[in-house]
């Protein structure tokens, strides 16, 4: 007895999925016959990931390869070089990590980059590790990719805090990761609720956005740079005589004095700004803003002098008594869901 095609593809993808996409989980389906290995390599290439050239240039060998993937993750420099045909594919969600992209050479790679995407299928879009959001992005992305029910852009992975504290400072004055306060060219101030303002008319004509993730914080760069200056454990060491070099930094997210004095504030404006995208955005859903003091818990109460005994007692206290883990903790996106009921938007951060 022969199963229907469509039952055996969802057998596949089960398999798949349980095996985190290994293609040696299928491999012996599909040697059955050539219908199961024209199933399984469809099925396998249908969700890829193309990080490098060279492996590019191996997926086009391939034959009808392009036809069959529906979800692709790869760069912005392979895109620009052409080395897949995305023009040529029916995709439904696209991920673009933009590391190799400057932020003088981001308008060029948009305009070689956007007009060869499959606009009449793309309804996911997520561009990472951006040196910045412009408006000319937002715009490109709004005016050739009409059909978007997800979006997101973000400069946040940019923030390297797997070093020292010398790299996280350097890492964080390469990217546009807090761009609201005065603005030093112009002298301009730039609120949250102006931010928003502006993101939500660029993108106003995405009819079907429903879910967007802006990778940038609301409060102001000056909560990175003091905490840098006046809160590191670096600054702590070379205080009583020692070099600091190799002392890894943690992020505003667990500093008390941070949340101290900026972290109310912030929630609020991340709430307004919400609003004011939901206002703009009519059919809104869901919104991600990248933040420092996205959990209403107090940070680890440890000081840039206590050893890595209190840290580790704080991080297992706060883990029992929150039921919190340090990926929670180091999570940095506030999320907001919006409702709409007899013309009336409510918007309301979630917890969980």
């Amino acid at each position: 007895m022969s199963l229907p095609v469509e039952i055996i593809d969802g057998i596949v993808e089960e398999v798949l999925l349980s095996q985190s996409r290994a293609f040696s989980s299928i491999a012996a389906l599909s040697v059955v016959s050539r219908q199961l290995r024209y199933i399984s390599l469809r099925a396998y290439f249908s969700r890829l990931t193309v990080s490098k050239l060279t492996r590019a240039g191996r997926i086009l060998d391939i034959p009808n390869c392009c036809s069959w993937i529906r979800h692709l993750s790869t760069t912005m420099q392979i895109i620009e070089k052409r080395s897949l045909p995305v023009s040529k594919m029916k995709l439904w969600s696209l991920e673009l990590t933009c590391e190799s992209v400057s932020v003088f050479s981001l308008a060029a790679s948009i305009l070689l980059v956007f007009p060869h995407l499959p606009v009449t299928t793309l309804v996911s879009l997520k561009l990472r590790s951006l040196p910045r959001i412009t408006q000319l992005l937002l715009k490109e992305i709004a005016r050739r990719c009409a059909n978007l029910r997800e979006l997101e852009l973000s400069v946040i992975e940019r923030l390297s805090t797997d070093c020292c504290w010398a790299c996280f400072e350097e890492s964080s004055s390469g990217v546009k990761h807090s761009p609201v306060g005065v603005d030093a060219s112009s002298c301009d101030t730039t609120t949250a609720r102006d931010l928003a303002t502006l993101y939500g008319r660029c993108l106003q004509p995405l009819a079907n956005l429903k879910r967007l993730s802006i990778g940038v914080f609301l409060s102001s760069p000056v909560v990175l740079k003091k905490h840098i200056e006046d809160h590191s454990d670096a600054l702590a060491r070379q205080q009583q005589g020692a070099t600091g070099l190799g002392c890894r930094p943690y992020t505003p997210t667990k500093c008390v004095q941070c949340w101290e004095t900026h972290g109310l504030s912030t929630r609020e404006d991340e709430l307004l700004a919400t609003m004011r995208l939901a206002q703009n955005l009519k059919s809104l859903e869901w919104v991600r803003w990248s933040s420092w003091f996205s959990y209403w818990n107090l940070p680890l109460q440890v000081t840039a002098t206590a050893n890595e005994d209190d840290k580790r007692d704080k991080m297992n206290e706060q883990e029992r008594v929150f039921g919190l883990t340090k990926d929670d903790v180091d999570a940095q996106w506030a999320t907001f869901e919006i409702e709409r009921r007899e013309k009336r938007i409510k918007v309301w951060r979630r917890t969980s």
